[in-house]
């Protein structure tokens, strides 16, 4: 019999999409699902539209809870999982119908702990049929910590999990940018990794996105943990991880700079300082940044742009808001 996959969907604030989430997992190809719903405190009546999606397909169970975040809804649904392998779909996405079935495919063929597809930024609300960019890459032992920096691996919603492989990692509660720090722990955990390229996974572009909108200090968290992760490396005696991992802070310093010049502040920010933090660390390991060919002219020019010339792309605010 197939394995029983654990489809782990956190809800909050979501409901004008929740029910076209669900009916993108309820038609997958792949049918030996359990889907894992947790309501984590919503104010609105999302949960209550997945309750009645649920009386109508027993592999939905709607899991409540207080508050507590992004992470700690996550969290409370790998608690209540039962499958050996588990995804993540947050509630105002949605999948292709193959979606896991490409996932667990690829991983089961290839003996891997991990397998990903590739995900986009769309603002239509039907999946749209995306052909393969490239051909599908295994990496074994060493090489899959390495693929987790050469790809810059941010996201876990569009990756297929051992659940044993997980073992007790989690999601940092109260923290934004989590899928950082938890893709960091299991891909360094990880013996084999999979990597298919084709969209499979729809990330809605929702305007109401904790992570659209001008810069604010959760945001933050984003340096930190990309920082974190470069200290792990540094001097420890492998280079080529090391500059990947330097490289990576930088780029996370330049797009929190370019998202607070472009696209403006929250009132807790305040841009003076931010913008000598951002740029003081930025200078230390820019080497780094602009000596890395896997990041575009296109973005070094930006980057050159908002640390040299701050107050002239400022001017361009008003322009792209």
């Amino acid at each position: 019999m197939d394995d029983l996959i654990s489809v782990i969907v956190p809800v909050y604030g979501t409901e004008r999409y929740i029910a076209r989430c669900l009916k993108s997992i309820l038609v997958q190809t792949y049918k030996n699902i359990e889907i894992v719903v947790v309501d984590d405190g919503t104010k609105d009546n999302a949960a209550v539209i997945a309750e009645r999606i649920a009386e109508n397909d027993t592999r939905i169970r709607v899991v409540h809870k207080p508050n507590g975040g992004l992470s700690s809804a996550r969290n409370k649904g790998l608690d209540e999982a039962k499958g050996s392998l588990i995804a993540y779909v947050d509630s105002d996405d949605f999948i292709a119908p193959d979606f896991v079935e490409a996932l667990y495919k690829n991983l089961k063929e290839n003996d891997a702990d991990i397998s990903k597809v590739l995900y986009e930024e769309v603002t239509f609300d039907e999946p749209q049929e995306r052909s393969l960019t490239g051909e599908i890459k295994v990496y074994s032992g060493k090489e899959v910590e390495k693929a987790f920096l050469d790809l810059n691996i941010d996201s876990c919603c569009d990756i297929l999990y051992k659940r044993e492989l997980i073992g007790d990692t989690r999601f940092p509660e109260g923290k934004t940018s989590e899928d950082i720090p938890y893709n960091f722990e299991i891909f360094r955990k990880a013996q084999k990794f999979v990597d298919v390229p084709v969209v499979k996974y729809f990330y809605y572009h929702n305007p109401e996105s904790i992570s659209n909108g001008p810069l604010d200090k959760n945001m933050l968290n984003y340096t930190a943990f990309r920082k974190q992760i470069y200290e792990h490396y540094e001097g420890k005696g492998n280079d080529e991880l090391e500059l990947k991992a330097e490289s990576l802070y930088a780029r996370a310093l330049m797009g929190l700079t370019a998202r607070m010049c472009l696209y403006g502040y929250k009132p807790e920010i305040d841009e003076k300082t931010q913008r000598a933090e951002f740029k003081k660390e930025f200078v230390q390991h820019k080497r780094a940044y602009y000596n890395d060919k896997g990041i575009p002219l296109s973005r070094k020019i930006l980057a050159a742009g908002v640390f040299n010339f701050y107050p002239v792309a400022r001017l361009f605010r008003g322009v792209l808001k």
